[in-house]
């Protein structure tokens, strides 16, 4: 009877495996279609914004007198403004562990007081628990195609903080994203704008600029485009990796599954088989009692 029992949890474990296996595949599946379409959305976005980037290094490199708040650095760094961008969901590996683990070494490197604006609900969890850091609301439950009118305010906030000198330098931590297997933590000074002097000198070699009607009012219009396209695409990036991590993390949680049933069930056909045996040897035991 005991046998019986036996067999019977492990054929019911097995079918709970299976069950686990179908989830984690489909999990698997649908971060797959929504890593497309990202990548499809930054392929989109990476000729504008290099375009943009170009054309901004090169207009910076023939207005160098004109003095821009967004360009100008501060002598004393009193807080430091932050973006930092994790997921809305676990499951996904090790992927906002390790940006915990990117802003604790950030913070070591830079004891400045911080200021925040989380991404994702991850990063809003994780900074309500945060009694030394000022955070912000932030934003969670971004959909993949963000409205542009979600970056701009993201992005209007981060200038209003420095133009207002609530911080004296901004920036964005995120993942960077360089293949479905490869993406790590990074970030970048988002405010204020540094000048790429490589950069500047490819552009001013390529391109002389004609200005109309003036200076201030091009850069009055583009250097908000410009930083609007930056946040965009390293958000893009961010979402690239957090895809690609969970697609990683349910396709090996889906092979453990797999490899586990195959074990049950060499577990389950042996128990099966022990147990046919003893009921054989129980009958010819009985068998041979009747002869004697």
């Amino acid at each position: 009877m005991g046998a019986i029992l036996s067999v019977r949890e492990i054929k019911r474990k097995i079918k709970s495996v299976g069950n686990i296996k179908k989830i984690t595949r489909a999990m698997q599946m649908v971060s797959a279609a929504k890593l497309k379409k990202v990548q499809e959305r930054l392929i989109q976005l990476r000729p504008y914004s290099d375009k943009i980037r170009e054309f901004q290094q090169g207009l910076s490199s023939q207005v160098s007198d004109l003095n821009y708040p967004l360009f100008e650095s501060r002598p004393q760094i009193r807080k430091i403004g932050m973006v930092v961008m994790m997921a809305d969901k676990g499951l996904c590996g090790s992927y906002n562990t390790n940006m915990t683990r990117y802003l604790d070494k950030f913070r070591t490197e830079n004891p400045t007081p911080l200021k925040v604006l989380p991404v994702g609900k991850k990063a809003q969890e994780y900074f309500e628990k945060q009694d030394d850091i000022e955070s912000v609301k932030g934003f969670g439950n971004l959909p993949t195609e963000v409205p542009f009118s979600t970056i701009k305010s993201i992005s209007r906030t981060l200038i209003n903080w420095f133009e207002n000198e609530e911080v004296d330098q901004v920036h964005l931590l995120f993942t960077r994203y360089e293949n479905a297997l490869t993406f790590t933590p990074g970030h970048i000074q988002f405010l204020p704008i540094e000048a790429d002097e490589q950069e500047e000198e490819k552009a001013g070699l390529n391109q002389q600029y004609e200005f109309e009607p003036d200076q201030a009012g091009i850069l009055e219009n583009l250097i908000p485009r410009y930083i609007e396209v930056t946040f965009h695409r390293l958000l893009l990036e961010s979402f690239s990796s957090e895809h690609a991590a969970r697609m990683n993390a349910m396709r090996n949680a889906t092979d453990n599954a797999s490899e586990l049933i195959d074990d049950l069930t060499l577990t389950y056909n042996k128990a099966r088989q022990s147990g046919i045996t003893r009921e054989l040897l129980d009958i010819v035991g009985g068998a041979e009692a009747l002869k004697g």
